[in-house]
């Protein structure tokens, strides 16, 4: 039986990056994740990164105190994963237009990225989104938000995109429009999946070979959708990161989840 694919949305509790990197190296070989320590690093914030890279036109490694080590551990890792506030929840949290930071977060972007070939990463890029606001709520996002998903892929197309929202509102109906995107984590605790989501995902791994991160994993006992979760393309993580959380109580934690 293939081991489940256990995904990591990025924060995480520990306090220096060697413990955090070891981690990633533990628990998460199969896609090592960049670790962001909010609780350690005030730069780390995650709408504060981006803005810090709006000025400088690249990623501020003072605003990623895990950056260097991780670099130097996975730079020859098959596959890693990047995660950062994406540009409407940048906009609602500066309370600007998104058309106008859009623009901006490209941009940023453009130096991010050749930062990362600079580092001489050779693997496929995992390309995180995190956009809490974006809920069912916002159907006009969606236009201008596939204009800003294409212009990330014209910087580099074989970069893969996803989305992560842990609204409980899960913005299902827009999900097929944004083609682009290759895969989606949505918080699956706070309220389950229906019927209809189950067969909306069942054929989007399936038939447009997209990935669903069902963030179902919690501190009880996690119900996973009998139907999906033999498909290659379901993966399992918490509904959000582990910010907050205690370091001994995430061990024990995975200790459980790895059983499942």
């Amino acid at each position: 039986m293939e081991k489940r694919k256990f995904y990591f949305l990025g924060s995480l509790p520990h306090r220096n990056p060697v413990d955090a990197v070891k981690f990633v190296k533990k628990h998460s070989p199969h896609l090592p994740f960049l670790p962001q320590l909010p609780d350690s690093n005030p730069l780390e914030d995650m709408i504060g990164q981006v803005l810090r890279g709006f000025d400088l036109g690249y990623w501020d490694e003072k605003a990623s105190s895990c950056l260097e080590m991780f670099q130097n551990e996975f730079v020859d890792s098959p596959r890693f994963k990047i995660q950062i506030a994406g540009p409407f929840t940048v906009s609602r949290s500066i309370s600007a237009k998104f058309l106008e930071v859009a623009p901006l977060w490209v941009n940023f972007w453009k130096g991010l990225r050749k930062q990362l070939n600079e580092a001489a990463f050779k693997g496929e890029l995992w390309l995180q989104l995190d956009e809490p606001f974006w809920t069912q709520e916002q159907p006009y996002i969606v236009e201008g938000y596939t204009a800003f998903l294409q212009a990330v892929k014209d910087v580099d197309f074989d970069v893969r995109i996803g989305i992560h929202s842990c609204a409980t509102l899960r913005p299902l109906p827009f999900v097929d429009h944004l083609g682009v995107l290759d895969f989606f984590a949505f918080d699956f605790a706070s309220k389950a999946m229906g019927e209809h989501e189950e067969r909306f995902y069942l054929n989007l791994m399936r038939e447009k070979d997209k990935a669903l991160i069902f963030g179902g994993l919690t501190k009880g006992t996690a119900n996973l959708p009998k139907s999906l979760e033999k498909e290659p393309n379901f993966w399992v993580s918490a509904p959000c990161g582990f910010y907050g959380w205690d370091i001994r109580e995430l061990d024990r934690q995975m200790v459980e989840w790895e059983k499942l």
